[in-house]
């Protein structure tokens, strides 16, 4: 959303809807990676469980006062499926402790990777008493975006105790641009080189595209 976009919203749809995440930015993302964009509606939703009525629905939805209650034991997860190889770079909550009390996430645990059987990379995060967006970081030690295909939450305690947990929204965040688009598996190496030689082979530059992920 531009700058102009939001002048045109008020403070409170600002902070409590789900463009809220875009003001919870870090400063140190690169250029390339710039602008963010939500890619929550590329993926697939499951959730451990749910009450009727406040399932994946209200946990993507617009307004803050819809949410996910969980109706089960602990952990309580939620799983997001890329359909192929996402560049990923944050996982956005929207906590409202003083509304919410125990149902209120404390301690929250995210695993990264390809599948549900290869979560290779975890972050841990505690909430004391949270409002508002809750920011968790996945890019690497570089910061660049983490390169998976699932992204899997756990719930893992909840302020006060509380058994069931509520969060009014999540969103997935990511570069606008993928740095491993078609293009650019096509000129990967030196293409100047590559085109400028005598013994310019396309089939070969293609195989060897095709390799690379």
């Amino acid at each position: 959303m531009t700058d102009a976009g939001y002048e045109e919203m008020s403070q409170a749809e600002i902070l409590t809807g789900s463009v809220g995440w875009q003001r919870s930015l870090p400063a140190n993302i690169k250029f390339r990676d710039k602008p963010m964009r939500d890619i929550s509606d590329l993926a697939v939703w499951t959730l451990s469980s749910c009450k009727p009525g406040y399932g994946v629905h209200e946990l993507l939805n617009d307004s803050v006062d819809k949410y996910w209650q969980s109706d089960g034991p602990q952990p309580h997860t939620v799983t997001v499926e890329f359909q192929r190889k996402t560049d990923v770079s944050f996982l956005f909550l929207y906590l409202d402790y003083k509304n919410d009390e125990s149902y209120t996430p404390s301690k929250i645990v995210v695993k990264t990777g390809s599948s549900l059987q290869t979560l290779e990379n975890t972050v841990s995060v505690t909430f004391h008493e949270p409002s508002g967006w809750q920011r968790i970081d996945l890019r690497d030690s570089n910061i660049d975006p983490a390169r998976v295909m699932v992204v899997h939450l756990q719930v893992v305690q909840n302020h006060q105790n509380g058994r069931d947990t509520h969060i009014r929204h999540i969103r997935v965040t990511g570069p606008s641009t993928s740095r491993f688009c078609a293009e650019a598996r096509l000129i990967a190496g030196d293409p100047i080189r590559d085109f400028k030689t005598e013994n310019f082979d396309m089939k070969q530059i293609m195989l060897s595209a095709m390799s690379i992920r």
